[in-house]
């Protein structure tokens, strides 16, 4: 059956998993989440254009949405959710060399918006760049990715979220490590007005535990962060996380 359906979807193989995509619930179910995210690469790689200048296989479109979900209230409704598009470029490997064997450059375009009217609105939309740094040594599977990612508010709802800025900050530092088939702990760090804020994500395929039977990853994580809703923007949310995530 995918064989056949896969015949009338030649642009499938242009669709990828972007950030991660994982199902968490909270150690107080009121603090459960869940997000996916995908992107779509503008140009095929076999297409002639691609394969003549490279640099334009890095145009894409990308969708993520994460949801907030109060899983203890007997509705179990959702408390917020943040829908996320975003154009951006991402660049070939532009280096290897001083212990990084790959260096990328990515540059890109995103709204953010919780979906909703009046009171509740909130939204904004910024330009970022961020490099990226990663380290991969083949035979071990072991790796190292650091990402420092800045951004400037352009459009920004200055009706409902005027000073987003003050909790969100400028900045975010990715740090990544672990081993391709194994454990892999990654954690962000951002600095704002208001306060700093941590988010730290530990992942485990569970094929390792079952045998090859499973192809999840167990999922824990910890945040200490503003702003990780766009309603509550101004508040700051500790919650601990457990789940399985498809993508890491």
């Amino acid at each position: 059956m995918d064989e056949l359906f896969n015949l009338y979807q030649p642009y499938l193989e242009n669709m990828a998993a972007y950030q991660p995509i994982y199902f968490l619930v909270g150690a107080d179910p009121e603090e459960s989440k869940f997000q996916i995210s995908l992107k779509y690469r503008f140009l095929n790689t076999k297409m002639r254009l691609p394969k003549q200048y490279p640099w334009l296989r890095g145009f894409h479109i990308a969708y993520t949405q994460t949801s907030f979900w109060d899983l203890e209230s007997d509705s179990q409704p959702f408390d917020d959710t943040s829908y996320k598009p975003e154009f951006f470029f991402l660049s070939p490997n532009l280096f290897s060399g001083m212990g990084f064997s790959h260096v990328f450059f990515q540059t890109g375009y995103q709204h953010e918006s919780n979906g909703q009217g009046s009171d509740l609105s909130r939204s904004t939309n910024f330009l970022y760049l961020k490099p990226i740094f990663i380290f991969f040594h083949r035979n071990s599977g072991l790796g190292f990715e650091l990402a420092p990612k800045l951004w400037a508010y352009t459009g920004n709802d200055d009706e409902t979220n005027p000073d987003l800025y003050k909790y969100r900050g400028y900045f975010d530092l990715k740090l990544k490590f672990g081993k391709a088939e194994g454990a892999v702990l990654e954690s962000h760090l951002r600095w704002a007005e208001k306060g700093a804020s941590a988010r730290v994500d530990l992942s485990y395929p569970l094929d390792c535990l079952f045998d090859n039977h499973l192809q999840i990853y167990l999922q824990a994580q910890y945040v200490n962060t503003l702003a990780e809703s766009l309603l509550n923007y101004q508040e700051r949310t500790r919650a601990v996380r457990l789940g399985i995530s498809v993508i890491r």
